[in-house]
């Protein structure tokens, strides 16, 4: 074989492995959320709530109210956004995380049925802007 053939090969096992990746950070995993960065906000009226979530009532094109949470890679340009109405959203005390996490359900036709996010009562409490308190 050539070494033309050789790096043809090398090229498309390296695009179908690519293809076979799953995404590590998909929102219907539960996923560890990154703690929020004053100035980082997608509106600068945005409100933080506790140290993990924003609270915009600019966000969601309806004008409903939203809460939104960073998670994923921390490196630029690779984390993702959750962004919900924040009727969505039902909180979950789990005083075992010390990170809060987020889970995205969907039901059976894709459609976002409810955000489930489990922290400590201490966090749920300094974010109860965000949520409503079980």
């Amino acid at each position: 074989m050539t070494t033309a053939r050789y790096v043809l090969i090398a090229c498309l096992l390296v695009l179908a492995a690519g293809f076979a990746q799953t995404d590590d950070y998909a929102p219907e995993k539960e996923n560890a959320i990154q703690k929020t960065k004053p100035g980082k906000q997608l509106h600068k009226e945005d409100e933080a709530c506790g140290s993990y979530f924003w609270r915009s009532q600019k966000a969601d094109p309806s004008g409903a109210p939203a809460v939104y949470y960073f998670y994923g890679s921390t490196e630029y340009g690779k984390g993702k956004m959750g962004l919900y109405q924040q009727v969505r959203y039902r909180a979950v005390v789990d005083d075992g995380k010390e990170t809060p996490t987020a889970q995205v359900i969907k039901d059976g036709r894709g459609v976002v049925k409810e955000v489930v996010v489990r922290m400590t009562r201490q966090e749920l409490e300094a974010s109860k802007n965000c949520f409503v308190i079980p």
